[in-house]
């Protein structure tokens, strides 16, 4: 993979994940930084999911953005006020001030991800389209590459992804055992891959010759020009390591 693959190629944990316990087993070099620093220093993004639970202040996200090199990328996980509240009513103000402050990490943006629960079936496709135009609405640059995962299988339909390439989003591709997408390729120039456990429990690890068809799948994406983000939400197993082999296999053609 050359250079210019590798700047579009974007990989991390779903959360904040170390592979050592405490600031005592950092390397010298970081005890006196921040976690994130540390982090930052093994992997160039991560999908932030506190954002999901609460909604962030701006000088925090001005602070991260501090603590990271020029090439970082920053996912956000939208607001569950927004994608988990039934039959999907929300306070519409609500979108445009979340992106408000997540745009705070300024060039450092990276994907924003809005993930429905499984009772948001297709049913639910007109409120969907209404929030996909109010989060357009609020980016209507584009800066942040969206990307939508559903819960029910429902949704994987042609109207769905009529959609999104309207309005130049993308399908996470994910492996739910319920719910797990397919490849669908989308016109959005990006793809987003989240690994939650081969249960779907975030345990455990993933077997080598899977993580090696993945880093395969990967490289012909860049190799086409497109980006790729990819995060590993198996924390309570082995995200870091996974994500460490995974990465290794993609850089190594």
């Amino acid at each position: 993979m050359d250079n210019d693959q590798e700047v579009n190629y974007y990989s991390g944990t779903s959360g904040l994940v170390l592979p050592v316990p405490n600031k005592l087993s950092y390397p010298p070099e970081f005890r006196d930084k921040t976690r994130l620093t540390y982090y930052a220093s093994l992997f160039n993004s991560i999908e932030i999911n506190s954002s999901f639970y609460k909604v962030p202040m701006g000088s925090t996200m001005r602070k991260w953005a501090t603590e990271v090199p020029a090439g970082f990328r920053f996912s956000f996980k939208l607001w569950r006020e927004i994608t988990h509240q039934k039959e999907l009513v929300y306070d519409p103000d609500e979108v445009a001030r979340f992106m408000s402050v997540i745009n705070n990490v300024g060039e450092k943006k990276g994907s924003l991800l809005v993930q429905f629960p499984p009772s948001i079936t297709s049913y639910y496709a007109r409120q969907v389209g209404n929030l996909v135009r109010l989060i357009r609405a609020a980016d209507p640059g584009n800066e942040w590459q969206t990307a939508l995962e559903f819960r029910s299988r429902s949704w994987y339909q042609p109207e769905t992804y009529d959609l999104l390439d309207e309005y130049g989003m993308g399908l996470v591709l994910h492996d739910m055992p319920a719910s797990g997408t397919s490849f669908q390729e989308l016109h959005a120039p990006f793809t987003y891959l989240r690994f939650h456990g081969l249960a779907g429990d975030y345990r455990g690890g993933y077997p080598d010759d899977m993580l090696y068809e993945y880093a395969q799948y990967i490289r012909d994406w860049l190799a086409a020009g497109r980006t790729v983000y990819t995060y590993f939400n198996n924390t309570v197993g082995d995200a870091v390591k996974d994500l460490a082999k995974l990465n290794s296999y993609v850089t190594a053609g």
